[in-house]
Parts: C-alpha cells; sequence; structure tokens
C-alpha cells in the first residue's frame, strides 16, 4: 500500500479528464489519500461563493489529515533545494509546503502539473511525486 497526496492539478481536472479520473479511481480502494493544510487552503480557495467553499471544504474533510508536520526547516530546505538547482520559481510555496508533507508522511504526490517533478529533481528524488496528465 502507498500513501498519495492528491495535489489541487488533480482534484480540478478529475471530472473533466478520464485518464486522471481512472488513476483517482485505481488509488482509492488499494491505497491510503491524505491531505494536508496547505493542500485543502488551495483547494478551497478556488470556491466561488460561501456554498461552494463548505462543499469543496467537507470533501476535503472526508480524506484522512497527514498525521506528521514537517518542520519549518524541512519546508525551507526544499525551497533552497530549487534555488541550489537554478530551478529558483519552478514551484510556489506552497508546493514546497506540500512536499514537505508528502515527505514527511512517506507519501507520492500525485499530479498534474509539473511543479512536483522539477521539486522530485531538485531534491534527488526526496520527494516523491507521480505525475499524470
Amino acid at each position: 500500500m502507498t500513501t498519495f497526496l492528491i495535489d489541487n492539478s488533480v482534484w480540478q481536472k478529475a471530472a473533466t479528464s478520464p485518464a486522471i479520473a481512472k488513476r483517482v479511481r485505481e488509488i482509492s480502494p488499494q491505497h491510503l489519500i491524505i491531505t494536508c493544510p496547505p493542500q485543502v487552503l488551495e483547494y478551497c480557495h478556488s470556491a466561488r461563493s460561501p456554498q461552494e467553499y463548505r462543499e469543496l471544504r467537507e470533501d476535503m474533510d472526508g480524506l484522512l489529515a497527514a498525521w506528521e508536520h514537517p518542520t519549518a526547516k524541512s519546508a525551507l530546505d526544499i525551497q533552497q533545494a530549487l534555488w541550489d538547482s537554478g530551478l529558483v520559481r519552478a514551484a510556489a510555496a506552497f508546493d514546497c509546503l506540500i512536499a514537505a508533507y508528502a515527505v514527511a508522511n512517506d507519501a507520492v504526490i500525485l499530479n498534474s502539473d509539473h511543479d512536483f517533478s522539477y521539486i522530485e529533481a531538485a531534491t534527488g528524488g526526496a520527494v516523491r511525486q507521480e505525475y499524470i496528465g
């Protein structure tokens, strides 16, 4: 069993991309899916009304919250690795936090943008990710 932290790039495309929806369905019965505060904040930020915000928050409340929390140092080390690799702005600050949660919980980040592939490369594979387009 693998633990997955599913990025918002996947959640937002799952309803319109058969390939992404299929991969999420493959993961859900056999593997563990977790959330973390920065991922939930990003997910809920896309709401267009108070009602939609409540619905999005309920979506995330139905998933297991990460049980381990990273240190500030671990998130900053990920950002530093991007700088050291010349990938200065390849991933946002929230992506560095999400990646730190994934490492702390031994999770693979399922994503549909390339931010986490840059983080994986910069960290020498310490951050694990799976890209689905």
